[in-house]
């Protein structure tokens, strides 16, 4: 055991160089935040969901006992908001540290983050298509393709969690790039209290917007996409990624850090209070930013506890911190993948959802040195490809300092690099091969099926008991909350003779679908309603879809 504590983390009065290249308390904060998602979705692929629904305003715990016992898991999704104030930090200290200039800036930025993204993309992609028949020439498809190469599918909410869940706050982190312009405008004018005042009201009141609307079920309405569309642009996020630029324009200036008088502990309680109240949820992120600022703050300054921590477990720590942005970007979908692997492998008496969850923690073995060697072959190369194309344009760039954590960049030998890509290849077409052999089809794969299965008019394709079989795996895995399935649950059930069923679940499809104003589906599952109430199954026109 050794007393610990990260370099540069004395006060900033007291001296501190602003022109290190590295603060390396931001890995240690960075490998704390990945984990953090890790589990939080290792949670949700065991159970199908990261977070207890809403029963009014409160958290529904009527759910499985098991999931309680990993309830404090899903806080870990204030991974992401740690990520926005180290990513607030590191764009402020990175600027001014290379020379103030824009061209430069942005170039940088681009091949830090778009070359590894992009090879990601396209492995995700690959994996979604190995088990699943895409039509490449739907409208869908291209526009989830078009939205996530520029980079802007958190403005639509069919792309939003598109291709790989994760990548929604990489869209949002670009777009916060093009707005640090503004932001430093704003601070050189009115300075940066004022400044940062001005953000929180307004990411407060697009929060706070946010949040009525959800516990008003208008998510449907007019002023319910309004409120969506804000929370989910950039200017949803803009304070709190800015905090992490307000302590880093203190620590660059040798200037006493914010936040030095304040407790964490405050605000850390209202994190979690939030986290249960459905009109205070949208303000954890908020919440957590703020109190990442805060400990930031004090440990930069030395003004955090003396902890105990082994200085071998820092270092591990401070890899995995390095590491992060590969890992971020790969672990989602590898992380579904096995756990297919697992439900094949082990015999269903054992597979409780403890034993699934435990195995797949085993399986970060194979997600976290995966993503250490794209960490290697592509997003270090993309760093040293950004620099040299900087340096050619401006010669003088020669002697600027390199992007963060690009300064372990080095040349291999041919025979360690064919090892890396023979390694790389190994697990990736692994993965592929389990994607394409193991992977369940998807709720709405199910739900489509099973809607032909019971309400086609040709009576040699319709099969009542298949169809039930489908419908409750697409209602049991979407924790029957879609309007849609819960409705094709119920033309089932009529298809196989089970009237009293279908009646119940048509009944549950009109409340539902009353509650989220879907006006459309309220009118068609009504008129499905009075079918089954007099025992007459649904048959579609031929030409018929279901809406």
């Amino acid at each position: 055991m050794a007393d610990q504590k990260p370099e540069n983390s004395q006060p900033a009065h007291a001296g501190i160089e602003t022109s290190v290249r590295h603060v390396d308390l931001l890995d240690y904060i960075r490998g704390i935040a990945i984990l953090s998602v890790l589990l939080f979705h290792s949670l949700g692929t065991v159970f199908g969901y990261e977070t207890p629904p809403w029963n009014g305003l409160f958290r529904d715990f009527s759910g499985p006992v098991s999931f309680l016992y990993f309830l404090p898991l899903s806080f870990g999704q204030v991974g992401v908001s740690i990520f926005f104030v180290v990513s607030g930090f590191c764009i402020h200290l990175s600027f001014h540290q290379q020379g103030q200039k824009w061209g430069g800036f942005f170039l940088r930025r681009f091949f830090r983050i778009y070359p590894p993204y992009l090879l990601a993309l396209i492995f995700s992609v690959s994996l979604i298509m190995a088990h699943s028949r895409l039509d490449l020439q739907s409208n869908e498809v291209w526009m989830q393709w078009l939205t996530h190469l520029l980079l802007v599918h958190n403005f639509l909410p069919l792309t939003f969690y598109g291709i790989n869940g994760s990548f929604w706050s990489l869209a949002v982190e670009a777009q916060l790039y093009l707005l640090y312009p503004a932001l430093l405008f704003l601070a050189i004018k009115f300075g940066w209290r004022r400044t940062m005042i001005g953000l929180a009201g307004c990411e407060l009141l697009i929060r706070g917007a946010d949040g009525l609307t959800q516990t008003m079920d208008a998510a449907n309405t007019l002023w319910g996409n309004i409120s969506w569309w804000f929370a989910s642009s950039p200017l949803g996020y803009w304070f709190s990624w800015s905090l992490g630029a307000f302590v880093a324009d203190a620590f660059l200036k040798n200037r006493p850090l914010p936040f030095l008088k304040t407790s964490p502990i405050p605000w850390l309680a209202l994190a979690i209070i939030s986290y249960f109240i459905k009109p205070l949820f949208p303000f954890l992120f908020f919440l957590s930013a703020m109190t990442t600022a805060i400990v930031t703050s004090r440990l930069l300054s030395g003004a955090g506890p003396t902890v105990k921590i082994p200085s071998v477990s820092l270092d591990i720590l401070k890899k995995i911190g390095i590491w992060s942005y590969s890992i971020y970007l790969l672990h989602q979908p590898l992380i579904n993948i096995y756990s297919y692997l697992i439900v094949w492998a082990v015999p269903g008496e054992y597979r409780s959802a403890p034993v699934v969850f435990l195995l797949l923690l085993v399986a970060w073995l194979v997600v976290i040195p995966f993503s250490i060697l794209w960490h290697k072959l592509f997003e270090l190369p993309g760093i040293a490809l950004g620099k040299r194309i900087i340096q050619k344009i401006d010669a003088r760039n020669t002697a600027i300092f390199e992007p963060e954590r690009s300064r372990g960049i080095h040349r291999v030998g041919n025979a360690v690099f064919c090892v890396m890509i023979g390694m790389l290849l190994f697990i990736a077409v692994g993965s592929y091969l389990i994607s394409a052999k193991l992977t369940p089809p998807s709720p709405a794969e199910n739900n489509n099926l099973a809607w032909t299965l019971a309400t086609s008019p040709d009576a040699a394709k319709r099969n009542g008991a298949l169809a039930v079989k489908l419908a409750e795996d697409a209602c049991g895995r979407t924790q029957y909350r879609n309007t849609v399935m819960i409705g094709t649950l119920a033309a089932a059930y009529a298809e196989a003779g089970r009237f009293d069923a279908a009646i119940s679940a048509a009944q549950k499809a009109c409340d539902l679908a009353a509650k989220n104003g879907e006006t459309n589906l309220l009118q068609k599952n009504r008129e499905l309603l009075s079918l089954y109430q007099n025992h007459q199954p649904y048959r579609d026109s031929p030409a018929g879809t279901h809406n």
